[in-house]
């Protein structure tokens, strides 16, 4: 049975996967692991929402998602970090030169990083058509959000940019520990990338969240 006071981000480190629970809005505790739906069945069994930082719902060949251009112009100076969705298509490559055999010349393609992560896509793309607790998160479009709507002006990999998103955290009331065990191993980044990410998918279980583009379905968007 479902907690709604438990919900969980999950963020893509290395090619595996870096997951942050939070329990009636604070940390309980992170994970990391090879397979998503390894932690649902045995970890995350009871969360009520499930955050994920990959697109769910992939355009065809030649179309763009509304969703992405809206999450770009949210996000202001950070708008080179939401990248389109990549057709479903060249995600299904069987090769990258096969993938970008099949760009059309106008629409989204796909970046050599995003091909790379193209398990960890389609594993979203079947979890997400079956349990619909799954929601697509942008961990830079919910910084902003978090920060009452204002752009961030430091990239993450930066001195500046990692305190400025801890701190943004903190003033959730989301304080991240010190030592995180055998999560403590991922990126800076990527954990609190999971962090914000989990903290949207605590608004979704609180009915708070809202989505690009707005009034839309589950599958497409991207929420805040």
């Amino acid at each position: 049975m479902a907690n709604p006071l438990r919900v969980a981000g999950a963020d893509i480190w290395k090619g595996r996967w870096v997951i942050v629970v939070l329990e009636n809005g604070r940390f309980e505790l992170a994970l990391v692991a090879m397979s998503l739906q390894e932690v649902f069945q045995y970890e995350l069994e009871d969360a009520a929402i499930i955050g994920v930082d990959v697109p769910i719902g992939l355009p065809r060949l030649g179309q763009r998602r509304l969703a992405d251009q809206l999450a770009r112009d949210y996000v202001g100076p950070r708008w080179p970090s939401v990248f389109p969705a990549p057709p479903e298509a060249m995600v299904r490559a069987a090769s990258y030169s096969e993938a970008m055999a099949l760009s059309p010349r106008e629409g989204p393609k796909i970046s050599a990083q995003a091909f790379a992560l193209r398990k960890a896509i389609l594993e979203v793309q079947t979890l997400a058509l079956s349990d619909g607790r799954i929601h697509e998160v942008h961990p830079e479009v919910s910084f902003v959000c978090a920060n009452n709507d204002q752009h961030l002006k430091w990239p993450k990999t930066s001195w500046n940019g990692v305190f400025q998103r801890k701190q943004i955290l903190a003033d959730q009331g989301l304080r991240i520990p010190e030592d995180l065990g055998v999560a403590g191993g991922a990126g800076t980044a990527d954990v609190l990338d999971a962090a914000i990410v989990a903290w949207t998918a605590d608004r979704i279980a609180r009915r708070r969240a809202a989505a690009f583009p707005p009034g839309s379905e589950r599958i497409g968007a991207i929420w805040r």
